[in-house]
């Protein structure tokens, strides 16, 4: 019995953990894709609008499965609204990092896969164009 609470406390620490890192690594991500962390408005971003606190695009926001979309509005709409909400586009992001975190195919820490196919898309973790964005992100974590 002892054993299992030991297991136990053990998975919730090491969950709070991961869960502090993660948010950790959300923050500096923000701070690098909206100058701060404020809800930017939406404006053309090299090949595409991008809006809110993290510069998610329309192609972004339907790959992550479009959160908060609301019945009867339009996958634009719900986007742009979803942007401008911190809790929404977080909940964006990482629907959208599990859904490609296979496509890392070598050992990199969680920071650097979320920044890197945040910024690079489904290969961004393959893409030499991310260096630069991770380094950004890898400054603020604190090199995680």
């Amino acid at each position: 019995m002892k054993a299992l609470i030991k297991a136990i406390i053990f998975s919730l620490f090491f969950v709070s953990i991961k869960t502090a890192d993660e948010q950790t690594c959300l923050s500096c991500i923000c701070k690098h894709e909206s100058f701060g962390c404020t809800p930017r408005p939406c404006a053309w971003d090299d090949d595409a609008v991008s809006c809110g606190y993290f510069q998610i695009k329309h192609v972004y926001y339907l790959d992550c499965g479009t959160p908060g979309l609301r019945s009867g509005e339009s996958t634009e709409d719900g986007w742009k609204r979803c942007a401008l909400d911190y809790g929404c586009s977080v909940q964006c992001i990482r629907a959208y990092i599990n859904r490609y975190a296979s496509q890392c195919n070598r050992p990199i820490s969680d920071c650097e896969r979320m920044s890197r196919l945040h910024n690079g898309g489904p290969n961004g973790c393959s893409l030499a164009r991310t260096d630069v964005y991770w380094n950004a992100v890898k400054q603020c974590a604190g090199g995680k």
